[in-house]
């Protein structure tokens, strides 16, 4: 059994608009989102080669023509 009790307004409000106020619903949802946040968070907090495919995702969208290494040099233009 678990009881808490909600002092952050929004958080109180999806419970009561979003959930209905259904707390298993509610605990099954936090279990669920922490679930999938530990599955995306490496355990070795150096190692962070789960970012490779992110890397590789951003640098083949076709949102900019440029290189890799001319948006890093505007960037370190603009803000260094």
């Amino acid at each position: 059994m678990l009881t808490i009790n909600i002092e952050n307004k929004k958080v109180e409000d999806i419970f009561l608009n979003e959930f209905h106020s259904n707390k298993e619903k509610f605990v099954e949802f936090i279990e669920n989102s922490f679930m999938q946040l530990k599955q995306k968070t490496p355990q070795n907090r150096d190692d962070l080669s789960y970012l490779n495919s992110q890397i590789e995702d951003g640098l083949n969208s076709p949102i900019s023509s440029k290189s890799h290494k001319e948006i890093f040099k505007e960037l370190k233009s603009k803000y260094a």
